[in-house]
This record gives C-alpha cells, sequence and structure tokens, in this order.
C-alpha cells in the first residue's frame, strides 16, 4: 500500500500544530471518532495504540512543526494517514529490531515500529512534497486464522 496525496477521503482530520501540548487532544478526539463511526472495540484500541506510537515517534524525533492526521472507516476498514514536514523517514524500511536477544542485549528502538506493523493489517510509506506520509490500516469485518471476527 502506497500513500499519494489526496488519495484518502478524510471522515476525520486533525492538525497538530502545538507540538506534545496537543497530543492529548488529537487522541481523544480520535478515540471519540472511532466510537462514532462504529469501528469495534479491538479494531479502535489497536488503531489508538498505533497513532500514539507513530505521532509520539513524529514528535519525539522528527523536528515536525506540523502534523496532519485524517482517517476514515468504511468497508469494514478503519485507515489513518499521519503526514508532517519533519525530517525524512520510512518506518517501513527500518529493520525489525532482534527481540530473541535479551532486553539488555538489545539495541534500543524499533520495537514501536514493530508493534505498529503487528497491530495494523497494512502500513505503507511515502515522500510527497516534503512531507513524511504514513497510512497504516487495519480491517475489523474480515475473519481470518490469525483474527477471529471483529478483532
Amino acid at each position: 500500500m502506497s500513500p499519494r496525496k489526496g488519495d484518502m477521503d478524510a471522515d476525520f482530520s486533525h492538525t497538530l500544530s502545538s507540538g506534545r501540548a496537543g497530543l492529548p487532544d488529537l487522541m481523544d478526539a480520535l478515540e471519540v471518532w472511532l466510537d462514532g463511526a462504529g469501528v469495534p472495540m479491538a479494531a479502535a484500541s489497536a488503531v489508538m495504540i498505533a497513532a500514539d506510537e507513530v505521532l509520539s515517534n513524529v514528535l519525539d524525533y522528527s523536528g515536525a512543526a506540523r502534523v496532519d492526521v485524517a482517517a476514515t472507516a468504511q468497508d469494514g476498514r478503519v485507515a489513518v494517514e499521519v503526514a508532517d514536514d519533519g525530517a525524512p523517514f520510512d518506518p517501513t524500511a527500518a529493520a525489525a529490531p532482534d527481540t530473541s536477544l535479551d532486553v539488555d542485549d538489545r539495541a534500543v528502538g524499533g520495537l514501536g515500529v514493530l508493534l505498529v506493523r503487528k497491530l495494523m493489517d497494512e502500513v505503507g510509506y511515502a515522500r510527497d512534497g516534503g512531507r513524511n506520509r504514513l497510512r497504516f490500516s487495519r480491517s475489523y469485518d474480515l475473519v481470518s486464522p490469525s483474527r477471529p471476527m471483529g478483532e
């Protein structure tokens, strides 16, 4: 999945330009929207965890002055796009951490990206117009061997 500018008509849209101070309000608004959109709790919780991880990384490491979050829920899938004007970074290209090592022997970092990949069905990145665009989505109506109905 490759996010492209303008390919997501947002049912939810929020701009964060106040840095970390605005994150709680954004997360509250996203949670209210997910509930109102009828996204089941298991899928909504996974999206909230992924969004918090992605947004925290953007705010802590990218140097972004502006972060835009858009989301849609349709056809049994919720999709979120986080676009920022920070330093270029493709989290989908990051190597997965070696979780077989003892915690004291592992390199710092990478677990959040791994968590997002595990929680979401699809994760895609593009650098477009001087902005990072990370899009992630999760199905909630489909039954799969690894995810029973509605999880």
